[in-house]
C-alpha cells in the first residue's frame, strides 16, 4: 500500500466549506483537517452559533458565516462539508448543489428515501458530486475483511454474522461495499422495559428494542445483523461487538474486549478489537466417498497483528500458510488521537475520497446510490419489521408506511414539510 505521501493530490486543493461547527466538527474534522491540505483548502465555516462558527474558522484560517446562503453567494467554496444533525442534510444538499457547490454530509445521508433520489437528482441536473461520509466501512476490521475477501484464503464468503456492533445504516454500507446492493431484507424487532437512563444530552432512554435485520444479496450471499442498544449499556457486549466473516474454509473473527468499570463506574463505550483467522487446512481424499475434504475444525488459528504509529493506525497483517495478508492504511493523524486509533484514518479517508471525485481523478469507493440504498435498507428493515418479518424486495419501489410516518414526523417537529428546502435551512437545529 501507498505511504501518504504518494496518495494520489490534485493539481489545487478543492475550495471547501464547512457546514456546521458542533461538537463532530470541532472534535473530528477540526483536528483532521490541517493534516489533508493538499486535497481541501478550508475557506469558509458556516454555523448559526458566533461562538463556534468563530473558534472553528480562527482554528482552521477561514472566513466565518452565519448562513449559508450568504457564504454561497460570496462563491467562496466550489465543495462543502456539510457536519450537521441529519434532518438539515437535505436542505443543505440540495440547496448547496442547485448553486453547484459540490458536497458531502455527514450519517445518516438524509432522513427520507424521497431526499435521497431528490438530492441525487438536483446534483445531477448541476453536474457536482454528491457523497455520504461514511467512514465504517473503512475502520480497521472491515478494510482487513474486504482484503482476506479478495486474497481467497478463506475460500469464498458468504456469509456474515454480526452481534452488538451498530445495526443501521452504518452497518448497511459496511456490508454494500463488501458485497454490493441487497436483494431483500426482513427484521423483527423485540423491546424489554429498562430503569430509564441518559447515554447524551439528548439522548434519553425509557426501555431497549432489539432488532435482527437480514440482508441477500445477488450472489447468494446473507448479512444477519443484531443489536440491542449501540454502546454496550445496561452491561451488553461491548462495541464493536462481535462479528464473523464466514468463508467456506474458515472465518475471519472480530471481537471487542470486556471493559471493566473505572473506579467511578465510568466505561468507555468502545473497546479495541481484536482480529482472528480461523482456517481448515486440507484434509486429502475420504477414503469411504472419495471425495476431497477439509478438516472439520480450524487447525490454522491466527491473531492478526495490530501497528499504530504515534497513535495513528498504520497496518493489520496476518501471516498465514498462504503468505502474508496485509492493509496498509495510508494516513496519518498528526493531533487528532482517540482510543480507536483507526478512526481518524478512516474519515480521513472519506474526505480525500470525495476531494479526488470532485477533481475527477478517481471513482469514489461509496457514491451517492450506494448512500441511498443504505437509507433504502433502514427503511426496508422498519417495514419488514413492522409487517410481522415479511421479506421486503430492494432496491424499494414506491411509497411506505414507514416513510409516510417520518414524513409526518418531521413535520410536526420541525414545522416545515422536510422536502422544503429554504424551510429546512432555516430552521436552528443547535442542540445540548
Amino acid at each position: 500500500m501507498a505511504a501518504m505521501n504518494e496518495l494520489l493530490r490534485p493539481e489545487e486543493p478543492v475550495k471547501v466549506a464547512l457546514i456546521g461547527a458542533g461538537n463532530r466538527a470541532s472534535t473530528l474534522y477540526g483536528p483532521l483537517l490541517p493534516d489533508l491540505i493538499d486535497w481541501v483548502q478550508v475557506t469558509a465555516c458556516c454555523d448559526p452559533v458566533a461562538e463556534h462558527r468563530e473558534a472553528m474558522a480562527a482554528a482552521l484560517g477561514a472566513r466565518p458565516y452565519a448562513d449559508v446562503r450568504d457564504l454561497v453567494r460570496d462563491e467562496i467554496a466550489e465543495a462543502a462539508l456539510v457536519v450537521t444533525p441529519v434532518p438539515s442534510h437535505f436542505g443543505y444538499s440540495v440547496y448547496l448543489s442547485s448553486h453547484g457547490v459540490h458536497n458531502m454530509t455527514e450519517t445518516s445521508w438524509c432522513s427520507l428515501v424521497d431526499q435521497g433520489r431528490e438530492m441525487i437528482r438536483l446534483a445531477d441536473d448541476n453536474g457536482v458530486v454528491v457523497r455520504v461520509a461514511e467512514n465504517f466501512f473503512r475502520f480497521e476490521c472491515d478494510r482487513f475483511a474486504q482484503t482476506v475477501k479478495d486474497s481467497g484464503f478463506l475460500g469464498r464468503i458468504g456469509r456474515i454474522f454480526s452481534y452488538a456492533d451498530h445495526t443501521g445504516y452504518h452497518n448497511n454500507s459496511r456490508w454494500i461495499r463488501l458485497y454490493g446492493h441487497p436483494t431483500s431484507c426482513q427484521s423483527i424487532t423485540h423491546a424489554i422495559d429498562t430503569p430509564s437512563f441518559r447515554s447524551q444530552p439528548h439522548r434519553f432512554h425509557r426501555g431497549e428494542t432489539f432488532g435482527a435485520n437480514f440482508f441477500t444479496f445477488a450472489d447468494g450471499e446473507l448479512v444477519s445483523d443484531q443489536l440491542a442498544n449501540g454502546k454496550g449499556f445496561l452491561g451488553r457486549h461491548p462495541r464493536p461487538g462481535y462479528t464473523e466473516w464466514q468463508g467456506d474454509r474458515g472465518t475471519l473473527l472480530c471481537r471487542a474486549a470486556d471493559p471493566r468499570p473505572s473506579g467511578d463506574g465510568a466505561t468507555s463505550a468502545f473497546t479495541a478489537p481484536g482480529l482472528q483467522l480461523r482456517r481448515c487446512s486440507d484434509a486429502g481424499i475420504d477414503p469411504e466417498k472419495g471425495v476431497e475434504t477439509i478438516r472439520a475444525v480450524a487447525d490454522e488459528i491466527i491473531d492478526v497483528a495490530h501497528e499504530d504509529e504515534d497513535g495513528s493506525w498504520t497496518r493489520t497483517y496476518a501471516d498465514t500458510s498462504a503468505g502474508r495478508i496485509e492493509y496498509a492504511s495510508p494516513f496519518r493523524c498528526s493531533t487528532y488521537r482517540q482510543a480507536r486509533t483507526d478512526y481518524g484514518p478512516a474519515a480521513m479517508s472519506h474526505i480525500v475520497d470525495f476531494a479526488l471525485a470532485v477533481r475527477g481523478l478517481q471513482v469514489s469507493e461509496f457514491d451517492a446510490h450506494d448512500a441511498l440504498m443504505s437509507l433504502m435498507m433502514c427503511v426496508g428493515c422498519d417495514e419488514s419489521a413492522r409487517n410481522d418479518g415479511r421479506k421486503i424486495s430492494l432496491p424499494l419501489d414506491g411509497d411506505t408506511e414507514t416513510e409516510t410516518e417520518e414524513r409526518a414526523a418531521l413535520t410536526h417537529q420541525h414545522g416545515v414539510d422536510p422536502m422544503d428546502v429554504e424551510g429546512m435551512i432555516a430552521f436552528s437545529y443547535a442542540r445540548p
